[in-house]
């Protein structure tokens, strides 16, 4: 059990969830760029330090802030190791 990913086709949204409490929790991820909501919030909980479900709701908010400031170089830095 742990951190899954709800996907909304219609609306092109994601969300995270906890599989053990069935809770919904933490932004909103959406299409941008290109890029769909799945593989946005793939990419935060491959950057985020630890468990998403251990951050309160305002620390979770902060990382979400902070990982969306280098969500680009990320995703670079993804594509190229994916290169090679």
């Amino acid at each position: 059990m742990g951190v899954r990913v709800l996907y909304d086709n219609n609306a092109n949204v994601a969300v995270l969830y906890c599989s053990t409490s069935d809770i919904a929790f933490g932004p909103l991820f959406f299409d941008e760029d290109g890029h769909d909501a799945r593989d946005r919030v793939e990419l935060f909980l491959e950057w985020l330090p630890l468990d998403a479900r251990k951050y309160s709701d305002s620390e979770l908010l902060e990382k979400y802030s902070e990982w969306k400031e280098q969500e680009v170089r990320q995703r670079r830095s993804k594509e190229e190791e994916d290169e090679n």
